[in-house]
């Protein structure tokens, strides 16, 4: 009997975990209906090649381009495609404009700018840009008033401000890990009553950054549920502090850091006297090495400058 009972309660804790892994992923639907993927590499993109690559709809692969601007003219080329993924190769800008498209990944393309036309678009559900270059989020990207899932991991930032996702009232799932950011902020008072419209973010990434406090957090994600901490360099005194709100709002952490150089609270490490975070960051090499993952199941480690993903 005692055997049986613990093979019961470790089924249930491995369908927690999976239950909530894929609480924070989102999978497009034309993906649930198995409609099949279409991967174009080294063919001339015209109206022709593309015309016959989107007849069944579904998911198009873009892999191993070399185009200095993916624009309006190739979206609209790829009108009856709901996913598009544009990996590797070189596409340093992307100027969105599709009604069509449910899914954009852009992943290793070397992206430094992404934007879009100052208009709604409500269609497009998933946005990945990752693994690229990117250093600044665009103020138009709060017209994707219909995102659910935002991943922008592993790319340059440094400053997030939240204000740009108010107007996105369906978003749940936020990805903002192994980045370089050092500050996220947001122009409202969170606690004030004037919020208007907070936040819907319910899994929140920001591990492996060069964060020291998170003044907005939590107040800011009203519905949060689960968050990443871990790989940054927190004030211990943030860190006592944001402890007692976790608890007190009932959220789940995920990750922890382990062989911390400074002290370590609550899974993570944190550091007594450190600079006002109004200075600049110090410009001394990181030595730290982090080990992680991100929202999609990637393996991280980086130590100083060198990142490597698996």
């Amino acid at each position: 009997m005692q055997a049986r009972g613990g093979t019961v309660i470790f089924a249930l804790a491995i369908l927690s975990v999976l239950q909530h892994g894929m609480e924070g992923r989102a999978v497009p639907h034309h993906r649930r209906r198995g409609v099949g993927v279409t991967c174009l590499h080294n063919v001339t993109l015209n109206n022709a090649t593309l015309f016959s690559a989107t007849a069944a709809g579904g998911e198009l692969v873009l892999e191993g381009y070399r185009i200095a601007r993916f624009g309006r003219e190739l979206f609209e080329l790829l009108s009856r495609t709901a996913s598009l993924t544009l990996r590797k190769g070189s596409i340093p800008n992307v100027f969105f404009h599709s009604h069509a498209l449910d899914t954009l990944q852009i992943q290793s393309t070397g992206l430094e700018s992404f934007e879009l036309d100052d208009l709604p678009m409500p269609n497009l559900r998933v946005l990945q840009i990752t693994r690229n270059s990117l250093e600044l989020i665009t103020p138009r990207i709060s017209q994707l008033v219909g995102l659910r899932h935002l991943d922008l991991s592993q790319n340059h930032l440094t400053h997030v401000q939240l204000d740009l996702f108010q107007p996105m009232r369906h978003l749940r799932d936020l990805d903002l890990s192994v980045n370089r950011i050092v500050r996220i902020e947001a122009t409202w008072e969170p606690s004030s009553a004037q919020i208007g419209q907070p936040l819907t973010v319910r899994n929140l990434w920001v591990s492996y950054n060069r964060l020291e406090v998170f003044d907005v957090f939590p107040e800011a994600f009203p519905l949060l549920a689960t968050v990443r901490l871990s790989g940054n360099v927190w004030s211990c005194p943030w860190v006592d502090w944001a402890r007692a709100e976790i608890l007190r709002k009932g959220i789940t952490v995920f990750g922890a850091d382990y062989d911390c150089t400074g002290e370590r609270r609550g899974g993570l490490c944190c550091y007594e006297g450190l600079p006002s975070t109004t200075e600049e960051p110090s410009n001394e090499e990181d030595r730290t090495l982090h080990v992680g993952n991100d929202s999609n199941g990637t393996i991280g480690v980086q130590f100083g400058e060198v990142e490597i993903f698996f």
